[in-house]
């Protein structure tokens, strides 16, 4: 038996986990900051005693601009440099565990874990629909003042409660474990894209029964993002999986299976309704995508007859009492223009590392951190730094 190499693996599954609840757990904002230094350093402790790690230059000078990016904002703008470190140990924390899990061990447990609560996800929508009361079992999480929707968590997902509607008005929107479904999507897709990736070497086990899960758990989320880039992922990659789900009966079995399950839910939960009226209200003037992208906002570098090409931190931007879920553009007001420029470059080097459709990948991250608060989240950070830590001299070694 390989007690090492187990060890290894569950290590490298437990890192992937924790990143995906520490980027997108709508429990995750609980004692947040303690959580980031606890990781930080549990990575640390990782990349440090278990690893040989050659550090690249180029690495190390991407670390170090980081940082100085970073500690610029605070220094002209009299700010306390606790939220600034905080970022740091976050994109740091992606640089460890990019470190410490090979790029294709990234791949392959990434998709399982994703499957894995998808397929959960899936059940506890089903569960909601037929009895709702399941919810109450589980401890409920006040959401943020501004935020509509309180959480039962149920530790593997969590409920959505309308703060606007009774104890059992459930969200009629898969979210997994996240904050809500916009965020899921994330996952999801970024899920089917490594899936599609393997399958075009035909690597994967168990594709058709992965693929349907995934496909279906998207269509529960109504996310039109969500929704919209999968239909673009099926259209890119259209003959790997048309093939594969067509070679085997029992794969058409279970994709129809599948898609019957998610079918009953969107019916049950009266799903087409809301996506119908969704559809009609995204693209409004004072709603929908076109608000939550914000592209009005960029407008904010120059505010105050200031040019605010080094950030104008966080306590500024607070005075201005806008919503922004933009987090680029977030990152441009707030972080300032070169550190924006380097994390964007960086992402484009990870996602180059990781698949070979990675002008497509690149761009539904883009999208993605274009409509939620997760461009410098760990689990992103991660992919970024695939593109430029060296793995041929850091080989990953459990010691005794």
């Amino acid at each position: 038996m390989d007690t090492k190499g187990n060890t290894k693996s569950l290590i490298e599954y437990a890192l992937i986990i924790a990143m995906f609840y520490l980027t997108g757990g709508a429990f995750s904002y609980t004692n947040y900051s303690t959580k980031v230094i606890v990781f930080f350093f549990l990575t640390f402790c990782l990349y440090y005693k278990k690893i040989n790690v050659a550090f690249n230059g180029l690495t190390l000078v991407v670390t170090v601009l980081q940082f100085l990016c970073l500690l610029v904002v605070p220094f002209f703008n009299g700010e306390g440099v606790s939220s600034y470190l905080a970022i740091a140990m976050i994109l740091w924390s992606g640089m460890f565990c990019a470190a410490i899990i090979p790029i294709e061990e990234f791949k392959r447990k990434y998709i399982n874990v994703i499957t894995f609560f998808a397929a959960v996800s899936l059940v506890a929508m089903l569960i909601s629909a037929v009895y709702p009361q399941i919810a109450l079992l589980f401890p409920k999480i006040i959401g943020s003042d501004d935020a509509s929707v309180d959480y039962y968590n149920a530790g593997i997902h969590v409920f959505m409660q309308s703060k606007a509607v009774g104890s059992l008005a459930l969200s009629i929107r898969n979210n997994g474990i996240c904050w809500e479904p916009g965020c899921y999507q994330a996952f999801l897709n970024l899920g089917l894209v490594l899936l599609l990736e393997k399958q075009m070497n035909n690597e994967e086990k168990n594709f058709t029964l992965k693929f349907g899960i995934l496909v279906a758990t998207l269509l529960t989320t109504v996310s039109t993002t969500g929704i919209i880039i999968m239909l673009v992922i099926l259209l890119v990659y259209f003959k790997i999986w048309i093939r594969s789900v067509a070679k085997h009966k029992s794969g058409i079995v279970s994709i129809v299976a599948i898609i019957l399950v998610a079918y009953f839910i969107v019916k049950e939960l009266n799903l087409f309704d809301f996506f119908t009226n969704k559809i009609q209200n995204e693209f409004n003037e004072d709603a929908g995508f076109l608000d939550r992208i914000s592209l009005d906002k960029i407008n904010y570098l120059f505010a105050d007859g200031t040019f605010w090409f080094f950030g104008m931190g966080f306590e500024r931007w607070l005075t201005f009492d806008t919503s922004l879920w933009n987090s680029i553009i977030h990152s441009f007001l707030c972080l300032g223009i070169p550190f924006t420029i380097l994390q964007i470059s960086l992402y484009f080097a990870g996602t180059k590392k990781l698949v070979k459709h990675h002008i497509l990948l690149f761009l539904i991250l883009i999208l993605c951190f274009s409509t939620e608060t997760l461009f410098w989240r760990v689990f992103f950070s991660t992919i970024a730094f695939y593109g430029i830590v060296d793995k041929k001299q850091a080989p990953f070694k459990i010691t005794t």
